[in-house]
């Protein structure tokens, strides 16, 4: 296994967990709670289209897609 992908895939999720922390702590400030299953619909509906934080949204998305991608690569690479 590559030590590379093995950071990437930490950096990764850890990018992923620290976005949805924010994002929480902005839904629990604006609309006094949050919903931890529909986290992102509700953050979407909270933002009112700023777009600054409405791209905390996409890169939530994409760190999660990051870190299956690098998951299934080191997983191929294993097997």
């Amino acid at each position: 296994m590559d030590p590379v992908d093995i950071v990437l895939l930490f950096l990764s999720a850890a990018l992923a967990l620290a976005v949805r922390s924010v994002m929480k702590r902005i839904v629990t400030r604006r609309l006094g709670k949050a919903n931890d299953a529909l986290l992102e619909i509700d953050f979407w509906k909270a933002s009112s289209g700023e777009a600054l934080t409405r791209c905390l949204v996409f890169v939530e998305l994409l760190s999660w897609a990051a870190t299956i991608l690098l998951v299934a690569t080191l997983a191929a690479r294993a097997l």
